[in-house]
């Protein structure tokens, strides 16, 4: 009898686990790749095993980042996931993702099929409906409290599950082409990826497992080989068949064995090592960060040809001409322009009457009008009945569905709001659809496991959880021991001054350069050595500070008669034994409390050397083609973002009360510009020095001006608060004329001398930045 019952508990568990994890697969590959069968995984009973192979890519996969693009060949080789779910504190948690391969290509580029372009449109509408509903749910749920026991258990569960997982990613391979931007020049462009790790290490970083009693877990992070490229004039993989694109994707990654000759590079195969620190008790102890990271990188090296600039500018026009053409792809012809005329003007003439001037037409007529308005009134009605219930008819979902199809995203919208109001006010309970419901328990333990990583917000219930439901109370006790978990543990609140989260970056240096081409010589070259940068959340205080450093800079330029031009360096220009050149903070919520926001910025001094040749290879290097217009970017870029109608004193008051403090210190020493007479830089030139002199800036203290009262302040008073005021100060601005082998460094440095055609000049400005936008 005892065995018969292991066995089902066995079984159950088993069936539990197979739910679980197809759940978990579904929503988080659900909208990327094609529907995960259970049939599909491959469970060990024993070792909790899954294993999914050759998994299938969605042609729409990039539908929500708005792009006319779609991916003509999608493959996962292998997901596989071990969890041992009996013993998760003493054995690893396994991750591990081979073979992710893409191919992408412009929408144009693939024929345009109406059902499945249909099918593709109702998806994206079903998704947007459902990010609204979740957005309305949370918007419901926010006053009521969360349930804090189960969010620390489903915590303290992951927490256990990360504090021993490995995870592997290797072989990706993602890649773009296109030949219908230049068909005499086709396009290419992808990163390749061969490694990428996170593994379990002891304090001195050598691999281990952790067991439950261990505070503080550490983890490595490898980045192997990542590169980037973009090919003009290339071989187009989407030429060939699904399973020959797929294999040209396969040999394409880049290794440490292996670097592609036909790639051209705009950063070359790099490395990296992170260092992650994890303190799962940060709810109560404080001595150590939750997470700690510290990412190194040595030498990164950015390089752009000419011809690939021009590549890019013409793609980024194209994208503008793509996405305008998206609508009348239904109508074109498969047959080339030249010798059928016909058909291609018969293309523009139906591509404009059926999607901009019939539309237009029938939209205003009435027997359009009230058609509409039928249907919007009987989506009203059913939709009515669907959400007073929690278990609706099906025909009302499948009369629902049809009218989905019709209707836009808007107006369904509208409707379901409307409804809502009706059968609140009726005094019904309502029932979202895809919103977890407190009497419903049908969704499972993984539906709050889903609510706590932030996916959606249940509201808390007075029901069995769905850990009761799926384990007997040893099993569960058996669980809680393995995760340190105990049902009484509060969740107090963060002091102000914690610093919970911690990621830095540290990067030995950095090269960008451009050339025209691959055999010649750098137009010019930007170099930053020593970089370092800091980023610290203290949740207590809703606070996040950012901190940059960097030591050198120096910018190279043509090489004229065996010698390369120092255009720009911080080198020369040092003064003292500071080793940093550049440094910025900048914060929110400051621990000292007399600002919102906190800007500081430091820098030293820099020399700045004109030479022509290079200025004027520059200026032809950047030239775009005269066939590119960037409307789109262009009207985008210009677009205001936000206008305050209301110029009432009581809407001044608001704003000023609800406005961010900035407080700002800027100081910027004294940098120059040497202006050589022949336009290149050497000792027998006469010299024009610009001085451009130190700028310092700070905000005024608001400590002296007046409070302002509803219905007691003036205008004026109010007005004097309405602004954000800086001192600024220019000191030492001077322009200097010195012939060969004077000494301009030192007459720099003087307030008069021959060589001065401007002495030192000073300015002082009084800035006020407006709060209110008009």
């Amino acid at each position: 009898g005892g065995g018969c019952s292991r066995a089902e508990n066995g079984d159950r568990e088993t069936m539990v686990f197979e739910s679980l994890v197809v759940d978990v697969l579904n929503r988080f590959l659900g909208d990327y790749v094609v529907n995960v069968d259970s049939s599909q995984l491959q469970l060990g009973i024993w070792g909790g095993n899954v294993v999914l192979n050759n998994l299938e890519v969605k042609e729409n996969a990039l539908c929500e980042l708005n792009v006319p693009f779609k991916v003509k060949a999608g493959h996962i080789a292998k997901l596989e996931l071990k969890i041992p779910w009996n013993n998760l504190y003493g054995q690893a948690v396994e991750a591990t993702v081979d073979g992710i391969y893409l191919l992408i290509v412009p929408c144009a580029s693939i024929e345009y099929d109406a059902e499945k372009e249909e099918l593709q449109l109702q998806e994206i509408k079903q998704r947007e409906l459902q990010r609204i509903e979740e957005a309305k749910q949370k918007v419901a749920d926010k006053d009521i409290p969360k349930q804090q026991q189960q969010d620390s258990f489903i915590e303290k569960l992951i927490t256990q599950v990360i504090k021993n997982l490995q995870v592997k990613i290797t072989n990706i391979h993602i890649r773009y082409e296109d030949n219908i931007t230049n068909q005499d020049s086709p396009l290419s462009f992808g990163i390749s990826l061969q490694n990428l790790s996170l593994e379990t290490t002891d304090e001195r970083w050598n691999p281990c497992l952790h067991d439950q009693c261990e505070h503080v877990f550490n983890k490595l992070v490898r980045l192997d080989y990542l590169c980037a490229y973009w090919n003009v004039n290339t071989k187009m993989y989407s030429k060939s068949s699904q399973v020959e694109s797929l294999k040209d994707l396969k040999i394409g990654v880049s290794t440490s064995n292996f670097i592609p000759e036909t790639y051209q590079f705009v950063f070359q195969p790099l490395s990296a090592k992170a260092k992650l620190e994890m303190n799962p008790r940060a709810g109560v102890d404080f001595a150590s960060p939750k997470m700690n990271l510290e990412v190194n990188l040595q030498d990164i090296a950015i390089e752009l040809k000419r011809p690939q600039f021009l590549s890019i500018m013409e793609l980024l026009g194209s994208i503008d001409m793509m996405s305008r053409n998206l609508p009348y792809r239904k109508y074109k012809p498969n047959v080339p322009c030249h010798n059928n005329a016909k058909k291609w003007w018969e293309y523009a003439i139906n591509g404009i009457l059926e999607e901009n001037i019939k539309p237009a037409l029938n939209s205003w007529s009435w027997k359009h009008i009230r058609k509409h308005r039928q249907k919007v009134k009987n989506y009203r009605k059913l939709y009515k009945s669907r959400i007073k219930t929690k278990s609706p008819d099906e025909e009302v979902i499948s009369a629902l569905k049809e009218l989905e199809k019709e209707l836009d995203v808007f107006n369904i919208t509208l409707a379901r709001q409307q409804a809502e109001v009706e059968v609140m006010k009726a005094g019904y309970k309502i029932y979202r659809p895809g919103a977890k419901v407190e009497e419903d328990n049908s969704g499972g333990w993984f539906d709050w496991v889903w609510s706590w990583t932030g996916a959606k917000e249940d509201k808390s219930r007075d029901s069995k959880s769905g850990i009761d439901l799926l384990m007997t109370p040893e099993e569960k006790v058996k669980l809680y021991t393995a995760i340190g978990y105990s049902e009484a543990a509060g969740d107090p609140t963060m002091p102000k001054r914690y610093e919970a989260v911690k990621i830095s970056v540290k990067l030995v240096s950095m090269s960008i350069s451009v050339r025209e081409e691959h055999n010649e010589p750098e137009i010019m070259k930007f170099a930053v050595i020593d970089v370092n940068t800091t980023l610290i959340q203290r949740p207590g205080a809703q606070a996040i500070k950012f901190e940059a450093m960097i030591s050198t800079l120096e910018v190279t330029g043509l090489p004229q008669k065996m010698h390369k031009p120092l255009l720009l360096s911080s080198r020369g220009a040092m003064t003292g034994d500071k080793d940093i050149l550049l440094s910025i903070m900048f914060e929110t919520n400051p621990l000292d409390e007399r600002a919102d926001q906190r800007l500081k910025v430091e820098s030293h001094p820099l020399e700045i050397v004109y030479d022509a040749r290079t200025v004027n290879r520059l200026i032809d290097f950047f030239r775009p083609p005269t066939d590119v217009q960037l409307e789109e970017l262009t009207s985008a870029t210009l677009m205001k973002l936000e206008e305050f109608r209301d110029k009432t004193s009581t809407g001044l008051m608001y704003i000023i009360e609800t406005q961010k403090v900035l407080d700002v210190k800027v100081n910027l020493m004294a940098s120059y510009i040497i202006i050589p007479e022949n336009g290149f830089y050497d000792k027998s030139a006469s010299l024009l020095v610009l001085d451009l002199g130190n700028l310092k800036m700070s905000s005024k203290s608001r400590a002296r001006l007046p409070q302002i009262t509803a219905g007691e302040s003036t205008l004026e008073d109010i007005m004097d608060r309405a602004y954000d005021c800086f001192d600024i100060q220019l000191s030492s601005v001077q322009l200097l004329y010195a012939k060969p082998h004077d000494d301009w460094k030192t007459a720099r440095k003087t307030k008069v001398s021959s060589q001065h055609i401007l002495q030192p000049v000073d300015l002082k400005l009084d800035l006020s930045r407006a709060m209110v936008v008009s």
